[in-house]
């Protein structure tokens, strides 16, 4: 079956598989999956779902574990281009000014081809829905987008220190006035990029403006540095090599979870990384309703994750009922060049930390939808999914679905499209049935 995402499907199939697994109760195997008109029409085990015309095709995949497509709720799409790209690594100084002078020389043409070519890995990756930073100016971004089958939000980057704040907050201002707040699926959100290169004036302003606002925060310990001394390598970052350090620039002599807490708190934000969280941020964190995106291949190109760091924070905001979610950042830090996928984050997050399946799916489809203020309906195996995917899982046909699942974060293959996710689009999405 091939379907046109955008168009309707009239044709029907009827599909046989090893199991159906979703974070919001489906949990069947083996299971059976009615795909009608281009939506779920019924799901569950092969006894309960009856009434269905003999004259539906049936396609038997009993190597396929299905479940909703999966939600990256960070991501760098226009970082996807054929580069050369710098890889990530120790030296975060270094690296930033390399991917500066790169972007500099971006036109429109070249930043339109690597967003592009962003969106045909994410969906080769099995992904639905994105919190995608979007650079400036954040034109391509947002208009491929919104025409593309991804939902999400788009957040625009914004920068913004001592004198560079005032221009920070009316360029926020005018991006609001310029884009509606929703379109085809896809919302505009506000990332003032961190807070070391992001002032006090700008969070707020941020917080002022009532859309989705999402920041980088605790990446390094550098960041740390800067904000409690005003002294480092992201001192001298800002100071020689990009030249927006002066008298002006305030340091606020914090942690920065302290700095931005609560315009955070105010906007119902969302933070990144937190590779550098202090355990009294934990309670603090949960109790201001802050979410977190952790990105664990992107921790782990830059020597955020064991043996360095040998427990993540994340696993103690979850623990006390904070909301995590799964990103990759870019795929500067990936080692999939092939797909954009939180999958593979799950399969890091499974073989090196024996992180629970079931624990992952929930991060990897409901938090992320909930951060990016989507409705879970649409990463839930039902009428209302936003595509499903098919994981191969070898010779386990016959086991529980979290045992297939188990399977599934062992081994490396990409998904398949299921169900390609339903919106405009400019072209096909074939699937392998």
């Amino acid at each position: 079956m091939t379907s046109a995402c955008g168009e309707p499907v009239h044709n029907s199939v009827i599909m046989e598989v090893a199991g159906l697994l979703d974070a919001c109760g489906m949990a069947v195997a083996p299971g059976i999956v009615l795909i009608e008109g281009g939506r779920v029409r019924a799901a569950g085990r092969p006894e309960e779902i009856g009434g269905v015309s003999p004259e539906i095709p049936k396609v038997q995949r009993h190597d396929l574990l299905v479940m909703p497509g999966l939600v990256n709720a960070h991501t760098h799409l226009d970082l996807s281009g054929p580069g050369p790209w710098p890889p990530a690594g120790a030296d975060f100084r270094g690296w930033v000014g390399r991917v500066r002078e790169l972007r500099s020389k971006a036109d429109a043409a070249s930043r339109r081809q690597s967003i592009e070519r962003g969106i045909e890995l994410s969906l080769a990756g099995g992904t639905t829905l994105v919190g995608d930073i979007a650079g400036t100016p954040p034109d391509e971004s947002i208009d491929l987008l919104r025409a593309s089958p991804l939902r999400g939000v788009v957040y625009i980057e914004f920068f913004g220190i001592g004198q560079g704040e005032a221009a920070a907050s009316r360029a926020m201002q005018a991006a609001c006035e310029r884009w509606p707040s929703c379109d085809r699926g896809v919302s505009l959100g506000l990332s003032p990029h961190a807070p070391y290169s992001c002032g006090p004036t700008v969070f707020e302003s941020a917080a002022d403006l009532k859309r989705p606002v999402v920041t980088h925060l605790a990446e390094t310990q550098a960041e740390v540095e800067l904000l409690r001394s005003g002294t480092g390598d992201l001192r001298e970052m800002l100071e020689i090599d990009i030249g927006v350090w002066g008298d002006d620039v305030g340091v606020p002599g914090c942690h920065p979870v302290d700095a931005v807490i609560a315009p955070l708190q105010r906007a119902g934000g969302a933070a990144v990384h937190g590779n550098w969280l202090e355990e009294r941020h934990i309670a603090d964190l949960v109790h201001a309703g802050i979410s977190l995106v952790y990105c664990p291949r992107a921790s782990a190109s830059f020597g955020h994750a064991p043996p360095m760091l040998p427990t993540h924070p994340w696993q103690a905001l979850h623990a006390a009922g904070g909301l995590v979610a799964l990103g990759t950042d870019s795929l500067l830090c990936l080692d999939t060049p092939d797909r954009i996928s939180v999958l593979d984050e799950m399969r890091l997050l499974s073989q090196r930390d024996a992180i629970p399946g079931d624990t992952l799916l929930a991060m990897a489809t409901v938090s992320g939808a909930s951060v990016l203020g989507v409705d879970s309906a649409k990463v839930q195996i039902g009428p209302e999914a936003s595509g499903l995917i098919g994981c191969p899982i070898g010779d386990g046909f016959g086991e529980t679905p979290l045992a297939l699942l188990d399977r599934v974060l062992a081994r490396q293959e990409p998904p398949e499209w299921v169900l390609p996710p339903q919106k405009v689009l400019k072209q096909d999405i074939p699937t392998k049935f």
